[in-house]
């Protein structure tokens, strides 16, 4: 079991300050899916579990699901699926695939579930639970049934259950879907896709500074493309990479759930390079606050390369190809850089999606 946090008699531990060691062992967990350890040199020693979701699952991971869950999918025709953070962190993932293939079902997931699809598919929904109409405009009120997984109530924020609803632990999504397959057939797009997609893609192409945040985004899905690591702490720059991220694969953007987690993003790059040296990995933030001299110096101390943007409104103003160029010699060689976003997008993705309602 990894061990985070100050030195430890017998036991190796990557040594941290002792007060920042929960990120590191936040981040960890993520990344790695594994149980760890967080020592704060006072002679105890934390474990971190790796998340859990419903009634304690078998130990080989089949759990075969409850016989009025079968009857309720099989007696639906409009059904929608709200996925969560444990349907990854339980490996449940071939799960999900195989119940929304068998079902021809859209899956919207909460943004510690991003890249459960790749953002093209067609059962990819949308990433949901910032804002508050996110699970309306999703249609979740036109369903006949909501089959709910690993879902993190933090990330769900909003009323979403707008009908009958069902929840799934994540290692029962396999034997479901083997028990309730129908005729493939088209899956609707919601309102809430189409409308974010139209402010996000909008952005898009626009070429000069300051750049939209839907711009700078795609600028990181595009440099890191499926293998490396997004890392954000909550706040405005978290905002737009939770909504804009375009995800290709898992575990490419990192955003906690909790508010109290400043650091996270620079913690998590640091492990990213711990736990796969040379992975490109960038932490986003809205400033260097309390404990980043910190978590710089930890990064030097392990060799690991530390790339972090700021998003400031006083920071660089960047076109979209001097930024693009700039972000691949800043995951190169790492170093702390600046970027000014524009402010006017917000309004738009606000008249969309309603208020913004993640980390209140």
């Amino acid at each position: 079991m990894p061990v985070y946090g100050a030195p430890l008699d017998g036991i190796a531990v990557v040594e941290v300050p002792p007060h920042l060691a929960h990120l590191f062992a936040e981040a960890h967990r993520r990344l790695a899916r594994t149980d760890v350890g967080v020592h704060r040199g006072d002679g105890e020693m934390a474990v971190t579990p790796a998340a859990t979701s419903g009634p304690p699952p078998g130990p080989d991971r089949w759990l075969a699901p409850d016989e009025d869950v079968v009857a309720a999918v099989l007696g639906a025709e409009a059904i929608v699926v709200l996925a969560g953070p444990d349907v990854i962190a339980l490996d449940a993932v071939p799960g999900i695939h195989a119940l929304a293939a068998a079902l021809s079902a859209g899956v919207l997931n909460t943004w510690g579930a991003k890249g459960l699809f790749d953002w093209r598919s067609r059962h990819h929904l949308a990433t949901a639970g910032l804002q508050a109409w996110d699970f309306a405009r999703a249609d979740f009120g036109d369903a006949d049934l909501i089959i709910a997984t690993g879902v993190d109530e933090r990330e769900a924020t909003g009323e979403w259950r707008l009908a009958p609803v069902v929840e799934v632990h994540p290692w029962s999504l396999g034997p479901l879907a083997e028990r309730v397959g129908r005729a493939r057939r088209d899956i609707p797009m919601p309102p809430l896709r189409d409308a974010l997609a139209a402010v996000a893609q909008a952005g898009w192409t626009v070429d000069r500074g300051p750049l939209p945040p839907s711009r700078v985004t795609r600028a990181y899905g595009l440099a890191l493309a499926g293998s490396g690591v997004v890392a954000a702490d909550p706040g405005v720059a978290g905002f737009w990479v939770a909504r804009t991220l375009p995800t290709t694969g898992l575990g490419g953007a990192q955003i906690p759930a909790d508010p109290e987690t400043a650091g996270f993003a620079l913690a998590c790059v640091i492990v990213a390079g711990l736990l796969r040296p040379g992975r490109p990995a960038l932490a986003v933030v809205d400033g260097l606050g309390e404990g980043s001299a910190e978590l710089q110096e930890v990064a030097a101390r392990l060799g690991v390369r530390l790339a972090v943007e700021v998003w400031d409104d006083d920071g660089d103003v960047l076109d979209a190809d001097d930024h693009a160029r700039r972000l691949e010699r800043l995951l190169a060689e790492g170093g702390v850089a600046t970027v000014a976003t524009r402010t006017d997008q917000l309004s738009e993705m606000l008249a969309a999606a309603g208020p913004i309602t993640s980390w209140t």
